[in-house]
């Protein structure tokens, strides 16, 4: 028999208490594990829960602990990461955990160290498919899960592949109390003097009771939540050895664990994600799956400046770095701590007190003010480098200056610059802001009204580089527009919206020239064909009187009827759990609804479809005058929940854009979006680095009707979820903000997508208020009408174009001196783009691209590049280099669900 035990202290750095509260816990017990370890000897090791921002939140408040601290870690006794927070797996990126594991890495090295080679991933809500394929692309001996996981599909000692075939070896935990087995059942919770003969008792009951489970290799994890270190495993395993004399005990890191029990003998395989329920037989610990749907508004502010960072900030720097520009590679190595802070798993998750909620709210403002410092700064370098010119030039120089007003350009000539941080050619219709001076007149006549003069507007065309006039709608005009042209130089300018769908060129600059006309810019075109519909001749959009609408695949001919319905249920759970309560009242349909056509051109038609439901705002605890509880009812007054949605087809799309704003004044509550697409079956998603399917319903059927966890209809996605069929389909494309979703087996075929919980539960209260969401929430996604040829990968492209920011600026073309446009890098075929990166070492002129397979079979792209690339590396997820390509353009292969890493070296 052998006994591993294995120690440790589970520590979310906020969740029930605060931030700093919890860090005056973690002190204290930094404190204790120091004194442990001085004065006990025979205490081998412990383990920091595979995080290292502990490191830190410690030494921020005892610098003098951190010799002490690098001294445990460099000899081994002390292990820290791979993390540097435990994240949750559904709410962000594949690529932020990768950035969380170099982080961790990165600090670990900064205390003289490797961090400990070990995923683990003890206390995550559930895990993605890919996972092990992330742990084996940094090297990782195995990995430690819990949540989510079943007991049965070959107990504790499994091999876990991910959809590339990758197989790690596992340890799943797997029974009710997890990470925290041994504590809870055995040592107990406190650091109090072992009682010796309680502690035989406790651990003799403990092994008989689990050596069905466990056979003759157990493993003792003794590490709760926010736990004091327990020193006296001397005395522990005394009494072991007396119980059980020919026991062999190991003081483990589950590195020895790896080595030694997962030999030459068949292990039973785990595939994908693990997703689970707690059914209390072959998984108690419960997977929590509703965390998706909390604190909608974290989700969104998290998703936000994760687009700006992934898909924007990172490829700018990227071309710096390649360009041997890394000044500010710190700032973006700060900048991406700042927002892995977030990601601590009962953080990102929702389910902590408003406070903490409240601070992450602030760390994510600050962290987009650190997005939109970068992405000046790249703005400002092509500037001076297309006008030969610093910005100081142009800005005035002392406060006596009419700051705020700004020359017409002489010849009424802008060019509008615009960057595309995508690997590929971008063709979309997307709204551009164009800046002209206000208080100074646009060339007459090129400034021009209605007849007698009624509204005054600048006349312009648009050409792209080559020449072609570009066609455009003007949506809006907002004048005396006060804006910062740089720091302090603030200027009025009249905003020009405008529609249109420029070509950018892959990874790289272009220009919009901005030219007077002497004509009225007006089009009688226009997409409606009737008062509440328009077509553009691939999909047809017809709004009903109710306020839903239908949309019609010209292709293929197949409508997808009353989109735009909304189902809402009363909620009396938490940030872990949606629960209905007994006798639920759903609300099915609207009361009354409006329409207004608000965009009618030759580019954009444009609907405003206001929904109202009349609905009782809360639920409230009903009694009795002799206090006696007769439960739950809704309240008396009746609130009317407005739900807007702005729906929209552009010329030339399959596309239709959808922005929905819910005016919540309704607490208590579930709200979800249902997609009637009229195919039956299996649905697909997109999960980090994976393309999916599951059938729909409920994975499990009934059988989880008598769990203590029933399995939820709704399950995490990031970013598409679809059906089709051998006609092709229709996909719910998000842009952020929206994580939770299913299919029904209803007779519609309907996706059933979630916006919003709404609740009062927080853990360790009596209840606050912020988890209710009140005021205006916005969702915005994409309906795509696809057809029988589109793959997967097309599918996600289009997601990442609608979440990609395009930088741009305006300036007098008379000010450009020079272009030389070219495309950074330009990537073909039949891989999906997911990073462009400086290199983690910092080195100047390298830097990392990540591709993906998304399909079922082999799949290949070419790389190519406008500079030539001196040494091309394919390299592990942690940028280990593996193998050379050479240099020059290239083509990669990959197989189905292998995520390739490049290293792209520029000379100097």
């Amino acid at each position: 028999m052998k006994f591993y035990y294995f120690n440790s202290t589970h520590w979310d750095r906020e969740w029930y208490q605060p931030y700093q509260e919890f860090r005056k816990y973690l002190v204290d017990a930094a404190r204790e594990l120091l004194r442990i370890f001085d004065t006990e000897p025979e205490f081998r090791r412990f383990t920091f829960d595979g995080q290292t921002i502990v490191l830190e939140d410690i030494t921020e408040i005892r610098p003098d602990w951190r010799p002490k601290l690098e001294e445990l870690i460099r000899s081994g006794r002390l292990n820290v990461g791979p993390w540097y927070v435990m994240p949750d797996e559904f709410l962000v990126s594949g690529e932020a955990m990768i950035r969380n594991l170099q982080v961790g890495r990165r600090i670990a090295a900064e205390y003289g160290a490797r961090a400990w080679p070990v995923g683990y991933a003890c206390d995550i809500f559930g895990h993605i498919a890919q996972l092990p394929q992330i742990f084996a692309g940094f090297g990782f001996e195995g990995a430690v899960v819990w949540r989510g996981t079943r007991g049965e599909d070959g107990g504790h000692f499994v091999l876990w592949e991910s959809p590339d075939g990758t197989r790690l070896k596992t340890l799943n935990l797997s029974r009710w109390s997890g990470y925290s087995d041994f504590t809870l059942n055995v040592r107990g919770m406190l650091p109090v003097p072992l009682d010796e003969a309680a502690f035989k008792e406790k651990f003799r009951k403990f092994v008989e009771e689990d050596t069905e489970n466990w056979g003759d290799v157990f493993v003792l994890s003794d590490a709760f939540d926010h736990a004091t270190p327990f020193g006296e495993t001397e005395k522990m395993f005394r009494c072991i050895r007396e119980l059980y004399p020919e026991a062999e005990i190991i003081h483990t890191d589950y590195t020895e664990l790896f080595d030694r029990e997962f030999g030459a003998e068949m292990l039973p395989v785990i595939v994908g994600e693990q997703i689970y329920p707690a059914d209390g037989i072959r998984n108690g610990g419960g997977q929590i799956s509703s965390t998706l749907s909390s604190r909608c508004d974290l989700k969104r502010a998290n998703d936000l400046c994760q687009n700006e960072l992934e898909l924007s900030v990172e490829p700018e720097m990227a071309i710096r770095t390649a360009a041997g520009d890394v000044e500010s590679l710190p700032l973006l190595r700060y900048t991406w701590k700042h927002f892995l802070q977030n990601h601590a798993h009962d953080s990102i998750c929702g389910c902590s007190v408003d406070q903490v909620h409240r601070t992450m709210l602030c760390r994510y403002d600050e962290v987009r003010n650190l997005d939109r410092m970068l992405d000046e700064e790249f703005r400002l370098i092509d500037r001076a480098r297309i006008t030969g010119k610093h910005i100081y030039a142009s800005i005035r120089q002392n406060f006596k200056d009419d700051k705020e007003r700004e020359a017409v350009a002489a010849d009424g000539c802008y060019t509008l610059r615009l960057f595309n941080p995508l690997p590929r050619p971008v063709r979309r219709t997307m709204e551009l802001e164009l800046p002209f001076p206000a208080h100074a007149s646009y060339p007459y006549p090129k400034r021009r009204g209605e007849l007698f003069g009624y509204e005054f507007l600048n006349c312009f065309r648009l050409y792209d580089a080559a020449g072609n006039e570009i066609q455009y709608q003007l949506k809006s005009v907002r004048s005396n527009q006060l804006r910062a042209f740089y720091r302090q130089d603030s200027r009025r300018y009249d905003i020009y919206t405008v529609i249109c769908a420029p070509e950018l060129p892959p990874c790289g600059w272009c220009g919009i020239e901005v030219r007077p006309t002497d004509a009225f810019m007006r089009s009688f075109d226009t997409l409606t064909v009737t008062p509440l519909s328009a077509s553009n001749g691939l999909i047809r959009l017809d709004v009903n009187p109710d306020g839903t609408f239908d949309l019609t695949d010209l292709r293929s001919k197949r409508s997808y009827r009353r989109m735009n319905d909304f189902r809402i249920d009363r909620e009396i759970g938490d940030g872990w759990n949606h629960v209905r309560p007994v006798g639920n009242r759903r609300v099915c349909g609207a009361g009354n609804a409006q329409v207004v056509l608000t965009q009618d051109g030759p580019i954009r038609a444009e609907f405003e479809i206001t929904r109202r439901y009349d609905v009782p705002r809360a639920l409230r605890c009903e009694g009795t005058n002799r206090e006696a509880y007769a439960g739950l009812a809704e309240s008396d007054e009746i609130v009317t929940l407005e739900i807007v949605t702005t729906i929209s087809i552009d010329r030339g799309s399959e596309v239709a854009n959808c922005r929905t704003v819910v005016r919540n004044n309704l607490c208590d509550y579930r709200l979800q979006l249902l997609v009637p697409t009229g195919i039956s079956g299996d649905y697909f998603l997109s999960q980090s680095f994976a393309h999916l399917e599951r059938p729909a319903g409920r994975t499990e059927g009934k059988w989880s009707e008598s769990f203590g966890e029933p399995e939820m209809i709704e399950k995490n996605f990031d970013g598409v979820l679809g059906k089709r069929d051998e006609k092709g389909g229709i996909a719910f494309l998000s842009r952020g903000g929206i994580h939770e979703g299913g299919a029904l087996t209803d007779e519609n075929g309907s996706l059933v997508i979630t916006l919003l919980r709404a609740f009062g539960r927080t853990v360790q209260t009596n209840g606050e208020t912020e988890g209710q969401v009140q005021g205006d929430r916005c969702f915005e996604y994409a309906l795509d009408c696809f057809g029988p040829e589109s793959c997967f990968t097309e599918l996600f492209s289009r997601m990442q174009e609608l979440r990609a920011p395009v930088s741009n600026y305006m300036l007098k073309t008379e000010e450009i001196a020079g272009r030389n446009e070219e495309s950074f890098i330009t990537v073909s075929g039949g891989l999906a783009f997911t990073s462009l990166k400086p290199a983690e070492d910092g080195a100047p002129g390298a830097v990392i691209l990540r591709l993906v397979n998304f399909e079922r079979g082999m799949r290949s792209a070419a790389v190519s590049t406008a500079r030539p690339v001196s040494r091309a590396v394919l390299c592990r997820l942690d940028e280990t280099e593996v193998s050379e390509l050479g240099g020059g353009e290239f083509a990669v292969t990959a197989k189905p669900g292998e995520i390739v890493t490049l290293k792209l070296e520029f000379g100097q």
